[in-house]
């Protein structure tokens, strides 16, 4: 019995967000390597120029279906709102702005 509840915790873990979080940063540094994107710090150089704050969290998205990379970037302003920017990861265009 101890068995399956080793199995059902290593299942658990393989497909956990941590391990869907390691597989889409594998994928974006790929997809740099072979020059499909621009690198991330200059695309988080470039989203900070544009919105003030601070960036709290970040994502990258492959592309589904004939679409692009793109980059999630939640920023907390200095009153403390929070606005998610899309940025295509290419060429650090924004094409989606959400919240403030």
């Amino acid at each position: 019995m101890r068995w399956i509840a080793t199995i059902f915790v290593l299942c658990f873990l393989a497909y956990s967000p941590a391990a869907s979080a390691d597989s889409e940063q594998n994928r974006a540094r790929e997809a740099y390597q072979r020059g499909e994107i621009m690198s991330l710090a200059e695309i988080r150089r470039q989203v900070l120029q544009r919105f003030n704050g601070q960036i709290i969290d970040t994502e990258f998205h492959s592309p589904n279906n004939g679409g692009t990379y793109v980059y999630q970037f939640k920023i907390m302003s200095g009153d403390g709102g929070i606005m998610e920017i899309t940025v295509r990861a290419t060429d650090s265009q924004v094409i989606q702005i959400r919240g403030q």
